[in-house]
């Protein structure tokens, strides 16, 4: 526990070394793979419960899928990464300890092509894949850490948006929260070279490396408030595009066309985070003046603004011309069938969604829409089987465990609830409420040996693993 508080105060205070230790020094030593696990969980921790976690499978799973396929076209090695959306205006993007990387809804608005939203996520796995954080830490710590005892984990989410980090940081740590993480410039330049490489092995245009800094740039020279956060944390110099640009003249130009999905999810983020009453008056404005950057996502993202305001008929009208398109989506088949679960046709949705998966069958919203409503009609063991199937794949999706608490509550099988509830939270970081509810399966004693047996032992898993933790 001691190197872990000394890695949280380490990175509470600004870092400014410009030289790095090489990969491999002694901190990958100090800082064991239990220990970041450790700072992983609480960091995660923090994320879920936070009111600015955008929580929606479509939207993750656009960040993860783009992220993922990243990783494995631009990176030849194995690395797992947890992408996640941050409902905050700011433009920005970081990368944290534990292979985390949060994105902010501000960076999406901002980013005119996938390619320059490619961009940045490529940057951000660069500095993970580099362990720049470890690096900062093995080159700075033994001169930092002794003045700084009081600052908690939460500082490490404060860095990206001190709102993930309310009600968990100590008095007077909020001072320190511009100074967190700041990058050298060694930091930058490794991570431009290598996200540049990794932008272009995966087929994107690697322009929009630099497409989206001069954005950046314009932005700050005539915005009468601060620099965003992006260039703050990623400051961008004069000799830094200089860099980018030589090495953009050693890649071809690709051609890469913005998949519909991009404009969708950019759409659907709007039509549910903002003020709904305004934001479907001015999608109407878009569309009426036909003042949008694409026609279809100016009809997603108005149809879902409506929805929210319980406006069916209305949102039922807009998507009817949004069919006559003509475009191919799953996003579309999944609004299809939110749309006829909202008029209560759910033979009809489920039917939508069956089609779905004989299309799409690993597309996670169709998987959570169908066994939702096998539970709406009652077919609780087909339920159970599918969600059990689709955990072999999903295996830690905490929205299939409550779905599946859910099946074996209507099954009337308690024991089997509460191990479900208890996964369930574990998935959102929730050590105190997992430990409760397998304790509560546990206390069911139930006459099937194995369930209790399983039970139990995992009882146990837990608390071991929260006493390593020390949650």
């Amino acid at each position: 526990m001691k190197k872990i508080i000394l890695l949280i105060i380490f990175f509470s205070v600004h870092v400014s070394a410009n030289e790095l230790p090489e990969l491999g020094s002694s901190f990958d030593s100090f800082l064991s793979q239990a220990d970041e696990k450790k700072v992983k969980f609480q960091i995660l921790k923090q994320v879920y419960q936070s009111n600015s976690y955008v929580n929606d499978p479509e939207i993750t799973d656009y960040f993860n899928n783009l992220g993922n396929s990243l990783i494995k076209n631009g990176l030849n090695e194995n690395l797992s990464i947890n992408f996640f959306l941050v409902n905050d205006s700011s433009i920005n993007a970081f990368a944290m300890l534990g292979n985390i990387i949060g994105i902010h809804t501000g960076l999406v608005f901002a980013s005119r092509s996938e390619s320059e939203l490619a961009s940045v996520i490529s940057h951000e796995i660069a500095h993970v894949s580099q362990k720049h954080l470890l690096r900062l830490f093995d080159s700075q710590a033994r001169n930092t850490y002794k003045t700084y005892l009081a600052v908690a984990i939460a500082i490490l989410v404060a860095r990206s948006s001190p709102q993930l980090a309310s009600g968990a940081m100590v008095a007077g740590a909020a001072s320190q929260v511009q100074n967190v993480l700041d990058y050298t410039r060694a930091n930058e330049r490794e991570a431009d070279r290598i996200g540049l490489q990794i932008l272009n092995k995966s087929g994107y245009d690697p322009r929009g490396f630099i497409d989206f800094f001069n954005s950046m740039q314009k932005f700050n020279e005539f915005s009468s408030g601060a620099a965003p956060a992006f260039l703050r944390t990623h400051p961008i110099t004069v000799e830094r595009i200089s860099d980018i640009q030589d090495r953009i003249k050693d890649y071809e130009y690709v051609q890469k066309k913005n998949p519909i999905e991009f404009y969708f999810i950019k759409a659907k983020i709007k039509g549910l985070i903002g003020d709904s009453n305004l934001l479907s008056e001015k999608f109407l404005d878009e569309i009426q003046a036909k003042n949008y950057v694409n026609e279809a996502a100016a009809y997603y993202g108005l149809i879902y603004s409506l929805i929210r305001q319980n406006k069916i008929h209305e949102a039922l009208r807009h998507f009817e011309y949004l069919k006559s398109l003509n475009i191919q989506s799953p996003m579309l088949i999944h609004l299809n069938a939110q749309l006829l679960i909202l008029e209560n046709k759910y033979e009809e949705a489920f039917e939508i969604y069956s089609f779905g998966l004989t299309k799409n069958p690993y597309y996670r919203a169709f998987v959570l829409g169908y066994a939702q409503l096998l539970i709406q009609r009652n077919s609780i063991d087909e339920a159970i089987d599918f969600i059990r199937q689709y955990l072999n794949i999903f295996d830690n999706d905490s929205n299939l465990y409550f779905l599946l608490s859910k099946a074996f509550q209507l099954k009337k099988e308690p024991q089997l609830e509460h191990e479900s509830l208890s996964y369930a939270f574990y998935y959102q970081y929730n050590m105190d409420d997992a430990i409760i509810q397998m304790d509560m399966a546990v206390k069911v004693n139930s006459d099937n040996f194995h369930n209790q047996s399983r039970v139990e032992y995992r009882l146990k898993e837990l608390m071991r693993e929260q006493e390593l933790m020390n949650l």
